[in-house]
């Protein structure tokens, strides 16, 4: 048990002594000893503040490296190299500078973590040492009265103190080491450079961005991804090696690499990689295109990136697509929603898995003719992205034993939920999944640290919600976290940034998510094993 839970049982000990009953005194004294017992918050401000300042040291030289490399790919270049050869060296030196300042960035938002957990701790200690000191002055009270009321109020005060210090260390430890860990999910260069890419290429790979993208997100690659495709490739055949690497080599830009990477790190054979890389190679220097068939759009407004109060609807290729009638709920009429059936649980599932697999969401906005006339038409992207959205929440209800929609259609549960995130998320992961349900702020708390891994590593996490009172839920999916807020999307259409602290106490609706309906309350996640 925590520290919390230990001094918040001794509270409750001591609250229900009789301060007059006989063999009080003696009773409130084994209290008072059990929540002294209890261990304070370790550490020293300082310790952590001098971490800090060897961090800034170290963001400091980072800072001025990433200035002067910059420098050299934008006017120091050898005026020889001209041509192909400029292009790809100054791609390669500005990767480096971006790669330094991105670490410069998060040093110093470490640093920032740090001097938070510093001042929380001192002050975590400070009430920590004034509990118990009344604890101490309660024992002494005592020792001169055989009746707990002589040191009551000193051992209940002493006791709400220890409880106040010990909650701030493990909310302001807990806050801090999630943060950290997130930062520490940015070391994306290193995780590109093992097995069989050179170091330089892995610079450059693990920085591309897509259009718009922020000075630290919004990568085209997660980091996992990089890892994974690496491994991909060191288990395919010397053949199928060649013509990845010839792939790569004739890519028109770094993003159409990162791209043809992306599709390896999905799980597809080479056969379809090599489909996929001749089918956007006519594009491959057209970044928007290429973000536009290849990646849902999560986030089309910069406004609403920031919010908690509002939701976005999603669109395609920037325009809200009608959805003949389908809607239903909030966002009703934007590009990705799951229209008026009952497969929530597969929408969700899909558009998770479109943000990882390139080759899948090419097919959808394309039809895999990506330059016939109108095959991208918002109409047709629709259409298509509604039958596999069917065709899904069709698998889905046969794993569960029902009959296949339109025979039946009331929605799935955690076994369909989890065959479907095994079958696509976990094709595009390597991960298996599992249903985990989530009862009370505590689950919800304790899962938190799964989610926030998952989601440091790139991989979606669909969450069951319910409305109070009603039995039918509804399935959305976390994309991605941004400090203590979450990115949901809904698939009635839209997206939304929630706070952890509302993820934990089941207040999903507080930015109007779901609307009307209003499915505030956090039952359940699948996640990975």
């Amino acid at each position: 048990m925590s520290k919390v839970t230990d001094l918040k049982q001794a509270q409750q000990t001591i609250n229900a002594i009789q301060p007059l009953g006989e063999g009080s005194a003696a009773e409130l004294m084994k209290a008072i000893q059990t929540a002294l017992a209890v261990p304070g918050p370790v550490g020293t401000g300082n310790t952590i503040r001098d971490r800090a300042k060897d961090y800034a040291k170290a963001a400091k030289a980072y800072a001025k490296a990433s200035t002067d490399i910059s420098t050299v790919a934008t006017a120091k270049l050898p005026a020889a190299w001209t041509g192909t050869v400029a292009e790809h060296a100054t791609e390669a030196v500005q990767a480096l500078a971006n790669e330094l300042d991105v670490s410069k960035k998060t040093l110093e938002l470490a640093i920032s973590w740090l001097d938070y957990w510093a001042c929380v701790l001192e002050e975590a200690q400070s009430d920590d040492h004034t509990g118990v000191f009344f604890l101490k002055e309660a024992l002494k009270s005592l020792s001169f009265s055989p009746f707990a009321v002589a040191g009551l109020k000193d051992a209940q005060d002493g006791v709400a103190y220890r409880i106040k210090g010990a909650q701030k260390a493990e909310t302001g430890g807990t806050r801090t080491a999630s943060m950290l860990d997130q930062l520490a999910a940015r070391a994306r260069t290193e995780r590109a450079g093992q097995n069989k890419v050179d170091p330089l290429a892995a610079l450059v790979l693990a920085n591309e961005k897509g259009p718009g993208g922020s000075d630290d997100g919004d990568y085209i690659l997660t980091a996992d991804q990089l890892t994974r495709a690496n491994q991909f490739l060191s288990g395919l055949s010397e053949t199928d090696k060649a013509t990845f690497q010839g792939m790569l080599s004739g890519a028109k830009s770094p993003e159409e690499a990162a791209y043809l990477w992306k599709a390896l790190a999905a799980g597809h054979p080479m056969t379809e990689v090599q489909q996929f890389g001749t089918l956007i190679h006519s594009h491959g220097d057209d970044p928007v295109w290429l973000a536009q068939h290849l990646v849902p759009a999560l986030r089309t407004d910069a406004a609403g990136q920031e919010s908690t109060t509002e939701t976005v609807s999603l669109v395609f290729q920037g325009k809200d697509i009608p959805t003949s009638g389908r809607g239903f709920g909030s966002g009703a009429d934007a590009s990705y929603s799951q229209g008026n059936v009952n497969d929530c649980v597969a929408a969700s599932t899909v558009v998770a898995h479109l943000k990882l697999d390139p080759v899948t969401m090419l097919q959808l906005t394309t039809g895999n003719t990506p330059d016939a006339p109108g095959a991208d038409s918002s109409g047709n992207f629709e259409r298509r992205l509604q039958q596999l959205y069917i065709q899904q929440y069709q698998q889905g209800q046969i794993a569960e034993g029902k009959q296949a929609y339109p025979q039946q259609d009331n929605g799935l549960g955690g076994k369909g939920a989890t065959a479907l995130a095994d079958q696509n998320l976990g094709k595009a992961t390597g991960d298996t999944y599992e249903y985990v349900p989530l009862n009370s702020d505590d689950d919800r708390r304790d899962a938190l640290v799964r989610i926030e891994k998952s989601l440091d590593e790139g991989k979606p996490v669909p969450i069951s919600t319910h409305h109070d009172g009603v039995a039918e839920g509804h399935q959305m999916v976390i994309m991605a976290r941004d400090g203590n807020r979450l990115q949901v999307y809904n698939p009635w259409g839209s997206t939304e940034w929630v706070t952890e602290d509302q993820f934990i106490h089941s207040q999903m609706n507080a930015g109007n998510l779901t609307g009307t309906v209003d499915s505030d309350n956090v039952r359940g996640a699948v996640l990975p094993k």
